[in-house]
């Protein structure tokens, strides 16, 4: 009686350790799925991750790859640039790789007031019906380099 309950709690603890392992991966496949139903097939589709030290970075980046022990002064931060046509559908994936952003593209209507959460993505859209250069920011406050939270995009004829 005692090996069945052995082969019992084995067999228990197997099943936990799948559920609990194949979690995150249940729940990116999940928030992929979900987000991409939501995006026209034709939309310019962009990511860009918040950092409150490097500003906006094009692409997901993960924060292991961002952070530094040792901060380096003087070095310059490359802020993003966009380039889409006029008459396109832009998406923004919208993620963050340390502290609760926010994301503003005023001239286009976009402003953002839920917050970027860590861990999380946000998606945004806007159709490019203006000719330009225009800014887009960080709307929340997220440090002490936040005004290095800015960005263009450069929507051409």
């Amino acid at each position: 009686m005692n090996s069945g309950n052995k082969k019992l709690d084995l067999f228990f603890l197997i099943v936990i350790a799948l559920v609990l392992g194949g979690l995150p991966f249940g729940i990116s496949f999940y928030d992929r799925y979900a987000a991409s139903k939501n995006i026209p097939p034709d939309a310019k589709q962009f990511t860009l991750t918040g950092h409150a030290e490097r500003g906006w970075l094009i692409g997901e980046v993960p924060a292991y790859k961002v952070v530094s022990f040792w901060k380096q002064k003087g070095e310059p931060i490359e802020k993003p640039v966009i380039e889409v046509s006029k008459g396109d559908v832009v998406v923004f994936k919208l993620t963050s790789s340390d502290v609760v952003h926010g994301f503003s593209l005023k001239d286009f209507g976009v402003y953002l007031t839920d917050g970027i959460q860590p861990g999380k993505a946000t998606y945004v859209s806007f159709i490019a019906d203006k000719v330009g250069t225009f800014t887009f920011s960080c709307n929340a406050i997220c440090g002490e380099m936040h005004q290095n939270m800015q960005g263009t995009v450069v929507v051409k004829a």
